[in-house]
């Protein structure tokens, strides 16, 4: 398959299961998302922009429809308007699909990696996030939230590190058939380095493909570490995508 292929699939999977929302709005540059539910998750609440246009009209688009993020699926559209929203004060953030496409050229012990429930995650995910300017407390309860709600969509499975009785490292994997997604990988700051966010990654993902998974990818921060640490997991770059938040957003 196609890496223009794979990158399709990866953006389909992201719209039905992580960026879905309960209604969608037409818009001359594109969609609107919403899920009222959870007004402060922008991966549900946002607008899609899906043909070139104008900066400004892209921006006036967002006011009128209530949209403090917008989510430019391609990157050379993206790019074209970085500098005005940038200009504007707009956070600019580039995102990378990977996929694994190849065996991992590193391993790591998987078991001490549990299958957990969703709830049991929370404290270290508050602790991971800790200093993050959304890190507020009406924000996190409504991307908790926002995780059951992904669960109603396709399948939800989590995975994670626990020492004594506490959890130190995790990940999600979000699987409908053939396609899975592996999302939100977390390690508290003081037991990186140990191997942990490797185990917890490689045991979802066989889990996913002991369930028929096919198509395994994750979604980076483009200009962070972690991304290395995947290609050393077997992901490879299919492309990227843009996403501007408003400021205060």
């Amino acid at each position: 398959m196609a890496k223009t292929d794979h990158l399709a699939r990866a953006h389909a999977f992201l719209e039905r299961a992580d960026m879905a929302g309960e209604r969608l709005e037409n818009s001359q540059v594109g969609i609107a998302v919403f899920d009222d539910r959870v007004p402060r998750r922008l991966d549900c609440n946002f607008l899609r922009v899906d043909a070139e246009a104008d900066p400004e009209t892209v921006q006036s688009e967002a006011e009128r429809l209530g949209r403090r993020m917008i989510h430019v699926p391609d990157s050379e559209i993206g790019e074209q308007l970085v500098p005005h929203f940038r200009s504007k004060g707009w956070l600019v953030r580039r995102h990378v699909l990977m996929a694994q496409l190849r065996d991992p050229e590193r391993d790591a012990d998987v078991s001490v990696v549990s299958e957990v429930g969703e709830p049991s995650l929370r404290a270290a995910r508050h602790r991971v996030v800790t200093g993050q300017p959304w890190a507020k407390p009406e924000i996190m309860a409504e991307l908790f939230a926002g995780k059951e709600l992904i669960g109603q969509r396709v399948r939800a499975r989590y995975f994670a590190v626990v020492l004594d009785d506490q959890v130190v490292s995790y990940t999600d994997l979000y699987q409908d058939g053939a396609d899975a997604q592996i999302e939100d990988v977390g390690t508290l700051q003081e037991y990186r380095k140990r191997g942990y966010a490797t185990a917890v990654v490689l045991a979802a993902i066989a889990a996913a493909r002991a369930e028929g998974a096919e198509f395994v990818f994750l979604v980076a921060d483009l200009e962070d570490w972690p991304k290395e640490l995947y290609r050393r997991l077997g992901f490879d770059e299919l492309g990227y995508f843009v996403k501007f938040i408003a400021p205060h957003a």
